[in-house]
């Protein structure tokens, strides 16, 4: 019995590649300061490998397009021609300031920050 996939990659018509290390890392540090969530350890290799290659991305995956869109990384996305980029920051409730994703607290005026999802 033949596996079309073996019988394409021996006669060299598919070829499979993944992400260096370095590459993967880069991407992970990128997006974690982003403020970008909920990737998993695939969608974060498929980006580095966007990354490394200097190809486009093509998913229907919503969280994979856009923290490939806020890393400015090329997508396609099969049947849509716009698409909304996401981000995730921290807001403070009281005095209404947006800070960075490490701060627990409001450095204006100390209040708890809660996460808010900006649409950018």
């Amino acid at each position: 019995k033949i596996n079309g996939l073996d019988l394409l990659l021996s006669l060299g018509k598919v070829m499979v590649v993944e992400p260096s290390p370095e590459n993967i890392k880069h991407i992970v540090n990128r997006i974690k300061l982003s403020g970008q969530f909920g990737l998993s350890k695939p969608d974060c290799s498929i980006i580095a490998l966007s990354f490394q290659l200097k190809m486009p991305i093509m998913s229907t995956d919503y969280a994979v397009i856009n923290t490939a869109k806020s890393l400015s990384l090329d997508t396609l996305i099969p049947g849509k021609s716009n698409f909304e980029i996401v981000k995730t920051t921290k807001f403070c409730s009281i005095c209404k300031k947006h800070s960075d994703l490490k701060f627990m607290y409001c450095n204006n005026c100390g209040n708890k920050l809660i996460y808010k999802r900006l649409k950018g």
